[in-house]
């Protein structure tokens, strides 16, 4: 009889503990992998891993990968998401031959532009904290990771990149001592680029709109690789729009490894 009840008792345990999994989320047995191109190889988990023992594994790992050399410049992608992005490059493209269509833009100006977005190589990039030191200190900096993810730490570039409404699209030797004004007198802006303002997009994928003529010139802090986008020159919203989701994408191109 207490064989039975013990049996019993088994088959009672077992069933509740089948019915607790079932209810566990099944984003818990997803396996992340983390690829490092830079170094041919993989980092793979068998469960969800927080950021800070991300990156304290790639550091460890002594490769080309290094998160530290340039924290800035540190792009960690999320390939699950990549058909977010391929939507917004084809919005883009298909935005801009509709401005044309309604003669809010040129059509050469409109086609310089298509070119240059046509030809990124864009995939969907997590905007998140990717310095170690403010990782590993700051807990709301130190989420936990799933799925398939690739993480480049590009080299300090000494370069500013300048495209847009200007020929040809290029880049430039950075200087920390010239304010942004002072770059656009040796570039040739077409004549429907904006006079006065600029997107200037980070290389941590942050981006703001600046003022760079004489009587709006912001002090405005450029950093090495930065890129710096040159819109329309108009004040209209739909524009606009469209002009700060064109940066939203530069944001998200991938760097040298």
């Amino acid at each position: 009889m207490t064989h039975l009840i013990t049996y019993h008792s088994k088959l009672i345990c077992k069933a509740i503990c089948l019915s607790f999994l079932a209810f566990i989320p099944s984003t818990f047995a997803t396996a992340v992998k983390i690829t490092l191109p830079a170094d041919n190889i993989a980092l793979e988990y068998q469960h969800p891993v927080r950021l800070e023992q991300v990156i304290n594994d790639i550091i460890q790992q002594g490769g080309n990968t290094q998160p530290s050399n340039y924290p800035l410049a540190n792009q960690l992608f999320n390939l699950d998401k990549q058909q977010q992005v391929d939507k917004l490059k084809k919005e883009i493209l298909l935005g801009l031959k509709e401005l044309v269509t309604e003669g809010l833009i040129a059509n050469e100006s409109a086609g310089l532009v298509i070119e240059q977005v046509e030809n990124w190589d864009v995939v969907y990039r997590e905007l998140i904290e990717l310095d170690f030191d403010t990782i590993r200190t700051q807990p709301s900096a130190n989420p936990m990771l799933q799925g398939n993810l690739e993480f480049i730490s590009p080299k300090r570039s000494q370069e500013l990149s300048f495209e847009g409404l200007l020929f040809p699209p290029q880049k430039v030797p950075f200087d920390a001592s010239q304010p942004l004004s002072e770059y656009f007198r040796k570039l040739n802006l077409l004549s429907n680029a904006h006079p006065s303002y600029a997107w200037i997009i980070y290389p941590n994928g942050h981006f703001v709109r600046a003022g760079y003529a004489y009587w709006n010139e912001q002090k405005t802090q450029l950093t090495p690789g930065s890129a710096v986008f040159i819109g329309f020159n108009s004040e209209d919203l739909e524009i606009q729009k469209i002009e700060e989701r064109i940066v939203q994408l530069i944001s998200m191109r991938k760097s040298a490894k």
